[in-house]
């Protein structure tokens, strides 16, 4: 994966697009100021930055396909040397989609494993797995899907994902990268790129003649120009999403959609925190009063949030 060296143009947001005669959708992703605004409030290995980069991107995707309001949540549950890394995406009443994300590991055991030359989903561990959960809210059912964690990159442990839950053909590709500025300056994009066959359809139109071969022939040609694909593309904000999904199927005949504009945002505020803390057993709360005082971490913003234990209990203004 290559270390990219000039600094991007803004750009946050998803691109959705359709190959005309295919019944095929796809999506372009491009991440610049949200992946730098999540990835930089923290302080984890680069190896681990580039997972969550490239989760960034395939929670867009997928979250910015829902047809109704709610929040698209990503999970990778691990038994190796990262425990969890999670992401989600809500939608905003003004209309951009709203995200982040945070990891928990173990450091050395990071670094250990990427001199066993591990890759980023074997970062894991054996016996690990991902979950997809769409909430729609307090009064709706949620839906959640599991499947264990296969493959070497997170493209591949999602493309398991489509075939055993969704029996969906898709081919998708993610990457990550950080921006090495003037004076030492790290920032961070990310991008990629996806199509999906159709669930009603199965995505490819079949001739008159009905040729039975057609449709898996050209399902796999399609893939095939997916995966030509390079990180370099995906990274480069002077590439349009547009020009990308043209440049690679422009004999499908591409036709695009309105943009999905994204932007990094964490709903934690001191009021919500202090409700969270008055809402934990009284054991709890108790012990916390006998602490000089009481802080409280929020795992995807970094966000602090101190209180004095007579003020941390008592009734909390409306958020």
């Amino acid at each position: 994966m290559p270390e990219l060296s000039s600094k991007p143009q803004t750009g946050d947001y998803v691109l959705p697009f359709r190959l005309e005669g295919h019944n095929i959708n796809g999506r372009v992703v491009q991440l610049n100021d949200l992946a730098t605004q999540v990835i930089t409030r923290h302080d984890y290995p680069e190896a681990v930055n580039r997972l969550l980069g490239e989760a960034l991107v395939l929670v867009s995707m997928l979250g910015t396909m829902l047809k109704f309001d709610g929040r698209f949540i990503l999970q990778l549950h691990g038994k190796g040397a990262i425990s969890t890394l999670m992401v989600d995406y809500a939608p905003h009443k003004d209309g951009v989609g709203e995200m982040r994300g945070f990891a928990q590991f173990d450091e050395a055991a990071v670094h250990q494993a990427l001199k066993e030359e591990s890759s980023l989903i074997g970062l894991l561990g054996a016996g690990s797995h991902m979950a997809f959960t769409v909430d729609q809210g307090a009064d709706m059912e949620r839906y959640q899907g599991i499947v264990p964690l296969a493959g070497e990159t997170l493209a591949e442990a999602a493309l398991e994902y489509f075939q055993r839950s969704e029996q969906i053909g898709t081919a998708v590709r993610l990457a990550a990268a950080p921006l090495l500025l003037p004076g030492g300056k790290v920032e961070w994009c990310a991008g990629g790129i996806v199509v999906q066959q159709t669930a009603a359809t199965g995505g490819i139109d079949l001739p008159p003649e009905g040729d039975p071969d057609y449709e898996d022939e050209e399902w796999n040609r399609l893939q095939i120009l997916l995966e030509t694909t390079q990180d370099t593309e995906l990274l480069d904000a002077d590439i349009d999403p547009q020009t990308l999904a043209f440049r690679l199927f422009q004999e499908e005949g591409v036709r695009v959609f309105d943009r999905r504009p994204l932007r990094f945002a964490c709903p934690c505020s001191r009021a919500r925190v202090q409700n969270m803390l008055q809402g934990l057993p009284d054991d709890d709360q108790k012990e916390m009063q006998a602490q000089e005082t009481i802080e409280i971490n929020c795992d995807f913003c970094n966000e602090q949030y101190v209180f004095r234990p007579e003020e941390a209990f008592v009734a909390a203004p409306q958020d």
